[in-house]
Formats: C-alpha cells, sequence, structure tokens
C-alpha cells in the first residue's frame, strides 16, 4: 500500500506489481473515506474525507488561521516550526494531523492487509515530526490481533519526485511492452511506406 500526502492524500495498492485501480480507474482516492469528521463537507462533496484531516488546510484549521493558499508550503513551513520546538501550538497541530494520518493507515491495513505500507510526500514528514502520537494512533487502530507484529511502514526512497518517476516508468512500460513496440513498429511501418 502506498500512500503520499501532498494537498490531501491520495495511493494506491498494489498487488502482484499492479496497481489496483478499480472498475472506473479512480481507486486510491484514499483521502476521500469517511475517516476525518462528518460535519465538515469536501471540496469532493462527500462528508468526512480524511483529506481533511492530514494536510496544510488541517495544520492551518487546528491553528486557527485562514485556509492556505498553498497547503503544501504551508504544511511544510509548520512542521519545521515543530521540530524546531519552542512553538506548542504547531506542535499541537502537528500532533491532531499526525494521529489523524495514522489512524487512517491503521484502517487502511485492517482493511487490505498489505505486506507493507509505503509513505510519501509530507507523509514521512508528520510521521517524523509526532513520532510517539503517530506510532500510538497507529498502533490503537490495528486490530488487536495485528498489534504484536504491525504491518510496517517505510518511507518512500525516492522523495519529492516519487510521482514523476512512476509517471515516467508507467509511460516506459507501455511503450516498452510488446504491444507498444508493435504499435511503434506499425507506425514506422506506415510512415515508411508514406514516404
Amino acid at each position: 500500500l502506498y500512500l503520499t500526502v501532498e494537498v490531501g492524500l491520495g495511493g494506491v495498492l498494489v498487488i502482484d506489481g499492479v496497481p489496483a485501480v478499480g472498475g472506473s480507474g479512480a481507486g486510491g482516492e484514499y483521502g476521500h473515506m469517511p475517516f476525518g469528521d462528518r460535519s465538515r463537507r469536501c471540496p469532493c462533496g462527500a462528508r468526512g474525507c480524511w483529506d481533511n484531516e492530514v494536510d496544510g488546510r488541517a495544520l492551518a484549521r487546528h491553528l486557527g488561521v485562514a485556509p492556505p493558499d498553498d497547503p503544501r508550503a504551508f504544511a511544510v513551513e509548520v512542521l519545521e516550526r515543530a521540530e524546531r520546538g519552542g512553538e506548542a501550538d504547531a506542535a499541537a497541530a502537528v500532533r491532531r494531523v499526525a494521529e489523524a494520518l495514522a489512524s487512517g493507515v491503521a484502517g487502511l491495513v485492517n482493511a487490505h492487509d498489505p505486506d507493507v505500507v509505503t509513505l510519501g510526500g509530507l507523509a514521512p514528514l508528520i510521521r517524523a515530526a509526532a513520532q510517539d502520537d503517530f506510532d500510538a494512533a497507529y498502533l490503537d487502530g490495528l486490530m488487536e490481533f495485528r498489534r504484536a507484529d504491525p504491518i510496517p511502514l517505510r518511507a518512500a526512497s525516492l522523495g519529492d519526485d516519487s510521482a514523476l518517476i512512476g509517471a515516467a516508468a508507467a509511460g516506459l512500460d507501455v511503450v516498452l511492452s510488446e504491444a507498444g513496440l508493435d504499435e511503434w513498429a506499425a507506425d514506422f511501418e506506415r510512415a515508411a511506406v508514406r514516404g
């Protein structure tokens, strides 16, 4: 299971190396699972979306400030303030977001039973900024039989470029597949005939 926090939260479940995209291709919209406050309507139209609890918009709400124009940059700023220490309000906001993120991760682990959960984007930074709170909320959200040997959580290794690298790899997979190479050869032959 791969999860990333940027502006909101998304991800993908990978089964035997293949992303599970669902019947309409919209699989992985984990940020729109109702893991959040049911009184809050999401821009997607649903109530209680997890998105509303785990990014820069949530941090702003916990700090009592206006929603930021750039939620990702705002989140980075608040995470840095919390890491430096001395700002109890920033640290408390980060703890709340970390707990909300970890609780949802536990729910997905309970539902999907993955081998590993990889956290990308801001998720590893949120976890690191409130490690004890994150880990406690994760364990608390797991079914009891999972707690003795919880599914491991790992930080994504490709950093901020992971989505770009993944998109390039997916494109190359299509082009360099047998069908993709056959299509390229057919296009080359058609161009040669036109000539």
